[in-house]
C-alpha cells in the first residue's frame, strides 16, 4: 500500500513539473504564442492597410472613430459626435499630429514614431528591431483567468502587456503617462477576438484613466482595400 502511494505522489510530482515545463522561459516566447495565436507573422506582416470602425459611449453621448493605418508607417485616427469631427490623430511617417479641440501637438521623429506604435494594432512585430527590452514578470490574474507579464522598455518608458495564459491572445496593457494635469496610470483591457481574413482583433477595448472610462466596440474592419497616402498627409 505504501509502494501504491509512493507512486501516485510520484505521478503527481511528475505531473505538477510537466505542467510547469509549459510555461514559457522569457518574454519572447510569450509574444511569439501571441502572434501565433492572432495569426502568424507570415499573415499579419502580408496585411498592406486596415481600416477600423468603432463606436463608444461616453457621458451619455455616442462617439463614432475611425481608424486607417498603412503599413509600415502611415496612420490616421478621428472621432465624430453627431457626424462633427472632434479631433484625430495623423502620423505621415515622420511627424504626429494630434488635433483635439482645435488644439494641435506635434512631435517628430522617434517619439513621433514610438506613439504611433501605442496605436499599432500589431507592434510586437517592430519592438525587436527598435531595440525595445522585454521581460517576462510571472503570472497575474486578469479578469479570473491566469495571464503573463511582460514589461517593455524603451528610452526612460516603461508599459506592461498581459496575455492570456492558455489562449495567448493579449488581454490588457497598462502604462503611466504624461498628461497636463501630470502623470496618470492607463488600462486597456482587449477582449471579443473575432477573425477578419485569417487574423484575430479584439472587437471590444476599454480604456480606464483616472476617473475617466470608456468602452470601445468595433464594428467593422477592413483589410487590405487600399488606402491614398493623401489621407496622411499633415496640414
Amino acid at each position: 500500500m505504501k509502494h501504491a502511494f509512493y507512486i501516485i505522489g510520484l505521478l503527481l510530482c511528475m505531473a505538477g513539473g510537466s505542467a510547469r515545463a509549459q510555461d514559457p522561459a522569457n518574454a519572447n516566447e510569450v509574444v511569439e504564442k501571441y502572434l501565433t495565436a492572432i495569426g502568424g507573422r507570415t499573415k499579419l506582416k502580408a496585411i498592406q492597410d486596415i481600416t477600423t470602425t468603432a463606436t463608444a459611449d461616453m457621458q451619455g453621448r455616442t462617439i463614432e472613430m475611425e481608424a486607417k493605418y498603412k503599413m509600415p508607417n502611415k496612420f490616421r485616427q478621428a472621432s465624430y459626435v453627431m457626424g462633427n469631427e472632434m479631433g484625430g490623430t495623423v502620423y505621415d511617417g515622420n511627424r504626429l499630429s494630434r488635433n483635439m479641440r482645435g488644439q494641435e501637438q506635434v512631435k517628430e521623429g522617434k517619439e513621433a514614431f514610438q506613439e504611433y506604435l501605442q496605436n499599432h494594432p500589431f507592434p510586437e512585430l517592430y519592438y525587436d528591431s527598435l531595440g525595445i527590452e522585454k521581460k517576462l514578470l510571472g503570472k497575474e490574474t486578469v479578469d479570473g483567468k491566469e495571464a503573463y507579464k511582460v514589461e517593455y522598455s524603451a528610452d526612460g518608458r516603461t508599459w506592461q502587456d498581459y496575455f492570456d495564459a492558455s489562449t495567448g491572445l493579449k488581454v490588457k496593457r497598462t502604462a503611466t503617462i504624461d498628461t497636463p494635469r501630470g502623470k496618470s496610470d492607463v488600462a486597456v483591457t482587449y477582449d471579443d477576438y473575432k477573425e477578419v481574413n485569417g487574423v484575430k482583433l479584439p472587437f471590444k477595448r476599454s480604456q480606464k484613466s483616472g476617473q475617466f472610462e470608456m468602452t470601445m466596440e468595433t464594428q467593422s474592419v477592413k483589410i487590405n482595400k487600399g488606402i491614398d497616402d493623401k489621407q496622411f498627409r499633415i496640414k
